[in-house]
């Protein structure tokens, strides 16, 4: 159990793993920076058409009418 020999052995191990873990987090953060720059100079040559949306204009709420839904939920009550 307290074999110093494994401890060394599973230290030196844990940090070689964690190494190839850390450098290849490293290598995807500056992939992914990569591929934004060329996403945004791809939309910088050819960008996508923008659909404009139509709103449709709504009145403003009428009093008569929330006074009708109060009439019609008190008389059902």
């Amino acid at each position: 159990m307290l074999n110093p020999e494994l401890w060394t052995e599973g230290g030196i191990t844990m940090l070689v793993g964690m190494g190839i873990v850390f450098s290849f987090l490293v290598l995807l953060v500056f992939a992914m920076l990569i591929m934004a720059k060329c996403v945004t100079l791809i939309n910088k040559l050819c960008p996508l058409p923008v659909e404009e949306v139509k709103t449709k204009t709504t009145k403003t709420s009428d009093d008569s009418e929330i006074a009708l839904a109060i009439a019609i939920a008190g008389a059902q009550a």
